[in-house]
């Protein structure tokens, strides 16, 4: 699965970011496998992964939370065209799912999009 996110902010606007692999880390720290130039942004901010084939973001305890589509997460199903919020960096998620079945997650705090 080829993920990108494109950052729609006038302080960086149109930067997309290709993932090299999931999962992934995201952070502004040097542990970080994608770093985000954001001072909001945690060293270890949050983990994107595949699970069950659906894209799913982790919020790693984050200073500042992450947030899909406006609302806190802890846990959220990644859908395409979602906006992910990573400090005070939004970002629009590109992708083409793997498996365009009927989706059912149960991840802990779920957004309810299936």
């Amino acid at each position: 699965m080829r993920v990108t996110l494109v950052s729609h902010d006038y302080w960086t606007p149109q930067q997309k970011i290709v993932l090299p692999k999931l999962p992934v880390v995201v952070g502004r720290g040097p542990d970080a496998e994608v770093s985000i130039d954001d001072r909001w942004v945690s060293r270890i901010h949050c983990a994107i992964c595949v699970v069950d084939g659906m894209l799913v973001v982790r919020d790693l305890e984050s200073s500042n939370g992450t947030l899909v589509n406006g609302k806190s997460i802890t846990e959220a199903l990644l859908l395409p065209g979602d906006t992910l919020t990573i400090g005070v960096t939004r970002f629009e998620v590109h992708y083409t799912r793997q498996n365009p079945k009927p989706l059912v997650y149960h991840g802990h705090g779920a957004t309810g999009r299936v």
